[in-house]
């Protein structure tokens, strides 16, 4: 299950990508703290309006599908074709992910002040599980059901009940 800013996370980066760079979806898992995988579906579903050409597999290749479409963008950018024809070489073209992480932390401090607020911290175990679920405000955990989140690697019942009380203060629940 994705939260509404977990897909707005992932399309920030894709945002921030400077032109005639890419990333892989690697890359921008990593900024986020989420799955290659989730990235590329949030890809396939958001992305229309945004620099979609500006991220590849960790190869620096696109399916057969977008090539094309990708090809035009690629060059007004001046992002050139490998001989295979399948991407580029994503050494010479991948953006510097320090100042696009950086540039992102600030971009997401914005969004996270208009959209959420920030889970209380427990424990580092149970930070970890809730970043690796792509969980960071409360209004996210809402979306979840408690014994689901109870589930995860790392979340104790101390941490539950601190999340009890937060979500409470802030009039969320848990979803039923």
């Amino acid at each position: 299950m994705a939260s509404e800013l977990t897909v707005e996370r992932v399309l920030t980066v894709v945002e921030l990508v400077p032109r005639g760079r890419v990333v892989s979806y690697g890359d921008i898992a990593g900024i986020v703290g989420i799955g290659p995988r989730q990235v590329g579906s949030f890809m396939s579903r958001y992305a229309g309006g945004l620099p979609w050409w500006r991220v590849t597999n960790a190869a620096g290749d696109f399916p057969e599908e977008l090539r094309e479409r990708a090809r035009p963008h690629w060059a007004d950018e001046g992002i050139l074709f490998k001989r295979n024809g399948f991407g580029c070489r994503i050494a010479d073209y991948r953006a510097d992910l320090a100042s696009l992480r950086t540039a992102y932390e600030q971009r997401i401090a914005d969004t996270l002040a208009r959209m959420g607020t920030p889970v209380p911290h427990t424990s580092n175990p149970a930070a970890r599980a809730l970043a690796a679920a792509g969980i960071s405000t409360l209004e996210e955990l809402s979306e979840w059901r408690r014994a689901d989140v109870a589930e995860l690697h790392g979340v104790g019942p101390s941490s539950l009940t601190v999340w009890d009380a937060a979500l409470d203060e802030a009039d969320l629940t848990w979803k039923a």
